[in-house]
């Protein structure tokens, strides 16, 4: 099912947005996107958190009761199957000029279905030119502005494959286009440090947390490219997918060590917090 939720209430149809509106006008504005399971989003407080710091450090007008009660109004009464939530926060209408701070800040929550055949699917990638940038805002912050990352998306489809591996300016691995970059090599959990251009990944943080207890060493460092192919294993992590094994780069097949544990720990993380294994298609089938 699809529920929208718009500047304090459920609504159905095309959104009513202010002419001046800078989340359409500039990508002046945030958002954050999760799954939904069990009528619960995964690991919603570290993506709300996550929301909440970067609208105080751009300055943005936020409010995490009005966001609580939204979020509570939208998945109220809806089935006890997989969804995707998409919360947007802009800075609302302003007056021209890139510096005006804005009025009342503009929130929209979006609720759709997702297929839970989705998750933990294998994918190849392609090396795009299109770089990023540690200094850059845009690269930090789950921003509006995604443009970088939708042309290097486009270019790789245009290589037949559904992601690109993006460097940073130094061409150090950084990411992709919707995930960050892990590598397995022995008992060692590399994956690009904070400084190298990435969007830190709620996921991302979540299995760092969990390496110990795996038995693994997590290393946050740079990366060389050229380590992608040394690797026992490449994959990705985002919030929806889960883990994504990296099958090939640039057409060139990559090593596919275990990740069977990986998979696991985060999985039974997400049963603890949701109620329900997140593998399970079917799981709504009796709780309507």
């Amino acid at each position: 099912m699809s529920r929208t939720w718009f500047n304090g209430a459920l609504t159905e149809g095309p959104l009513a947005v202010a002419r001046g509106e800078r989340g359409l006008l500039l990508g002046d504005g945030l958002f954050e996107t999760m799954l939904v399971l069990n009528r619960t989003p995964l690991w919603g407080n570290m993506h709300f958190a996550r929301l909440e710091a970067a609208a105080r450090e751009l300055g943005l007008g936020f409010d995490r009761g009005t966001l609580d009660d939204a979020v509570a109004e939208i998945l109220t009464g809806i089935p006890r199957l997989h969804h995707v939530l998409r919360v947007t926060l802009t800075r609302g209408t302003a007056a021209r000029g890139l510096a005006a701070a804005g009025g009342s800040s503009s929130l929209l929550l979006m609720l759709d279905a997702f297929d839970a055949n989705m998750m933990l699917k294998s994918v190849a990638l392609s090396s795009t030119a299109i770089r990023r940038n540690p200094q850059s805002v845009s690269c930090r912050l789950k921003t509006l502005s995604y443009i970088d990352n939708i042309a290097a998306a486009r270019e790789a489809a245009s290589h037949g494959v559904e992601d690109a591996l993006m460097l940073n300016g130094d061409g150090n691995v950084a990411c992709t286009t919707i995930a960050n970059v892990f590598l397995l090599k022995g008992k060692s959990l590399v994956t690009p440090a904070r400084d190298q251009g990435i969007l830190t990944g709620v996921t991302r943080q979540t299995l760092l947390h969990s390496a110990a207890h795996l038995g693994l060493k997590p290393e946050e460092r740079v990366v060389k490219p050229g380590e992608l192919k040394e690797a026992d294993a490449v994959f990705l992590t985002n919030s929806l997918r889960f883990i994504r094994p990296v099958t090939a780069l640039d057409r060139g097949p990559l090593a596919q060590g275990d990740l069977s544990p990986l998979i696991q720990s985060l999985c039974e993380a997400a049963r603890l917090q949701c109620g329900h294994d997140p593998r399970m298609v079917d799981l709504g089938k009796s709780g309507r």
